[in-house]
């Protein structure tokens, strides 16, 4: 068949990479326009369209995909068929009309739950026992039309967003021909979903990541895990040497009781910065001082003084 694909992040690369592998063909590719990145901000390409060049796919980047314009260029492909994977843009009526076959749409959970623009986080977040992708038609909803197949997966409680986010995109890119290929053949049959059951997945920001103490570290375990590496998980640590911004990275939990206040330092040495949070204790092993690189609390802790009872200022436990 042939299609127009429209996509963004690395996740959506993959697919691109999948699609272009099958029979099926590409006609055009559609990404958002290069953003600001770094600590210049000097203009970058989106990863779709890097994997696009590289593949010698034609590369279009509209501000606004829902344009008298831009559905014209759309007609013009004749597309049998459009394929969306985490675009970042939302698709009107009047575009989701053009396709004879319709829209299919890339989406990294099992639907309904997880709806939104951070289903991976999402699924750490909520301590998810199984994580996926769905092939969706689009209709005039965020991520509520009818399923055509599920890819399922076990979740792994120690990795990361972005180390689900590889895993999931393998699988993104593997459903998202098996579904072209039924959907040609007349066999992808598509089940509404069960409107009770949805959950959402807003999109985050930079704020979403001020690190929460006053809670089961658990939960504190997951908040670390499920905003890595964007926009990461941060908090403001009360130093000899002043009050000092950290980006915790690989962390630990230990169940056991004490007398502190959520947010408190139990302990400081070699072996990790040990936080009180409201049930339970996490180890910090690793984090990134504002402005340096990461590194081990170890080699932290040899230019910086942290005293037991210094906090966490600023913290969700205030």
């Amino acid at each position: 068949m042939k299609l127009v694909f429209l996509g963004t992040s690395e996740l959506a690369a993959q697919a691109l990479s999948a699609l272009q592998r099958s029979a099926h063909q590409v006609s055009l590719v559609v990404t958002q326009p290069d953003r600001g990145a770094g600590r210049g901000r000097k203009p970058a390409p989106p990863p779709v369209k890097t994997e696009a060049l590289s593949l010698g796919l034609p590369v279009t980047q509209p501000e606004s995909v829902n344009t008298r314009v831009f559905r014209a260029l759309i007609r013009e492909h004749d597309p049998d068929v459009l394929v969306v994977a985490a675009f970042g843009q939302f698709l009107r009526p009047l575009l989701l009309a053009i396709p004879p076959k319709g829209c299919l749409n890339v989406h990294a959970s099992i639907l309904p739950r997880h709806r939104g623009a951070s289903p991976i986080n999402a699924a750490i977040l909520a301590g998810d026992e199984e994580v996926g992708v769905s092939i969706m038609k689009m209709d005039e909803g965020m991520d509520t039309g009818p399923v055509g197949l599920v890819g399922r997966l076990p979740a792994n409680p120690e990795e990361t967003a972005g180390e689900l986010h590889d895993r999931l995109a393998v699988l993104g890119g593997e459903l998202i021909v098996q579904a072209l290929d039924r959907l040609d053949s007349g066999t992808l049959e598509f089940v509404a979903q069960d409107e009770d059951k949805a959950t959402h997945a807003p999109k985050l920001s930079k704020q979403d990541g001020l690190v929460q103490f006053d809670c089961d570290v658990v939960q504190t375990r997951r908040q670390i895990r499920g905003l890595s590496p964007w926009p990461g998980c941060y908090g403001d640590l009360e130093t000899k040497q002043g009050v000092k911004r950290v980006i915790l990275g690989t962390v630990e939990a230990e169940d056991r009781s004490f007398a502190a206040e959520p947010g408190e330092v139990l302990a400081a040495d070699g072996t990790g910065l040990r936080v009180a949070c409201r049930r339970g204790v996490l180890v910090i092993k690793e984090l990134k001082p504002a402005g340096k690189r990461k590194m081990s609390v170890a080699d932290f802790l040899n230019g910086t003084t942290v005293e037991v009872g210094a906090r966490f200022k600023g913290a969700r436990n205030e």
